[in-house]
């Protein structure tokens, strides 16, 4: 299973777990994470995600990756598999309520 299929077969657990931090007046995050071929995902916001990173050139692509997926108001969507962290955005499932 790919990361985009597992968050499809989720889509409404993890939709109303974004709404609820929007309806907090915060911007969801979703980040997935391989388990050992299984994912599992964690709803955060933003800013607990970001506060967590640190301030360094390695990570500035993911920083300005999720401030653009906020910007244009998508929910950031970061997937971690091995070594390996991706950021994606799906409109299609997850967009942002505000």
């Amino acid at each position: 299973m790919k990361a985009e299929e597992y968050l499809s077969l989720n889509q409404e657990s993890i939709t109303e777990q974004c709404k609820t931090i929007a309806g907090s007046g915060s911007n969801a995050i979703i980040t997935v994470k391989d388990n050992s071929g299984d994912y599992v995902h964690k709803v955060s916001t933003v800013e607990e995600f970001t506060d967590k990173l640190p301030d360094n050139k390695f990570f500035k692509q993911m920083r300005d990756g999720i401030t653009n997926a906020v910007l244009n108001k998508v929910i950031p969507i970061v997937i971690f598999e091995g070594q390996k962290a991706s950021i994606i955005s799906l409109p299609d499932y997850f967009k942002s309520e505000k």
